[in-house]
């Protein structure tokens, strides 16, 4: 069985032994079993009880467990809400359509490498961060800049700056931004008119695309992200390229995770 690329920490994996087998008293055992066998980590991570017991505590989820193991959970809640509705919802700025979808989206699902992929995406979102580096504006001038790693624009303008050999991880942060904000946010077509409260005015900034733009310069990052020889060393050209086809359906379970499981707090969880 192929080892995921997330890794839980060992609370992480007593959290699951004792959510779904509130009796075992082996639990040093177990959790080597859960470490060696993804596919019985699967079936932990889609246990009701598990969902339940993360949600249903009036503390934050997070401070109970690891991001990476509260967004596996859900996202695997979500496979399975897939799996029995057929369609999901799709919001313009002037309506919603339902699209008989879901069976693409779960079978995007089912790809191990995906779910990874947008697990370790979510987790990346949980806090902002910003850099400052030097840049050439002109030969021979230099000056000092600050990023956001949550602003496209000033992305843009980091990459722009560095040498094609170095630019993977901007490109890759680009894509992503994109679709994050697609499916924690679902951006209408007037979202620059209807920024979340809570963003500060950089975030704000960085939100103020339509959902279409989202769509086309993330299938464009993540493409040159694909292609670029560290995403190779990595071995994640593969689920880059797939994402860089399906970035819209790639946003869906996002958006019925927002919707179904995060709005309560979504606030407390993500841009800190």
């Amino acid at each position: 069985m192929r080892r995921s690329r997330l890794i839980f920490s060992n609370d992480d994996l007593l959290f699951l032994l004792k959510t779904v087998m509130p009796d075992s008293t082996d639990h040093e055992r177990m959790v080597r079993v859960l470490q060696e066998d993804d596919e019985i980590l699967e079936g932990m991570l889609a246990d009701e009880r598990v969902l339940r017991r993360l949600l249903d505590d009036p503390s934050l989820p997070l401070f109970r467990v690891s991001p990476a193991l509260f967004f596996s959970v859900l996202l695997a809640r979500v496979k399975l809400d897939l799996e029995k509705q057929p369609w999901t919802l799709e919001r313009t700025s002037r309506l919603s359509m339902v699209l008989f979808d879901s069976p693409q989206v779960v079978e995007l699902l089912k790809n191990k490498e995906v779910r990874d992929y947008l697990a370790a995406l979510l987790v990346s979102f949980v806090r902002v961060n910003s850099f400052s580096t030097t840049v050439r504006v002109r030969n021979g001038v230099w000056r000092r800049v600050r990023f956001s790693d949550f602003d496209i624009d000033s992305l843009l303008r980091y990459g722009s700056a560095l040498d094609e050999s170095q630019r993977f991880p901007a490109y890759k942060r680009i894509a992503d931004i994109c679709l994050f904000t697609l499916g924690i946010f679902s951006p209408r077509h007037d979202s620059a008119d209807a920024p979340l409260a809570f963003l500060n005015e950089g975030l704000r900034m960085a939100l103020r695309r339509s959902r279409e733009d989202y769509i086309a310069q993330g299938g464009t990052f993540y493409r040159l992200a694909s292609r670029h020889r560290e995403a190779a060393s990595l071995r994640l050209s593969e689920v880059l390229g797939l994402l860089s086809e399906k970035i819209a359906l790639a946003a869906k379970p996002l958006t019925v995770m927002s919707a179904k499981y995060l709005a309560p707090f979504k606030d407390q969880v993500f841009l800190q």
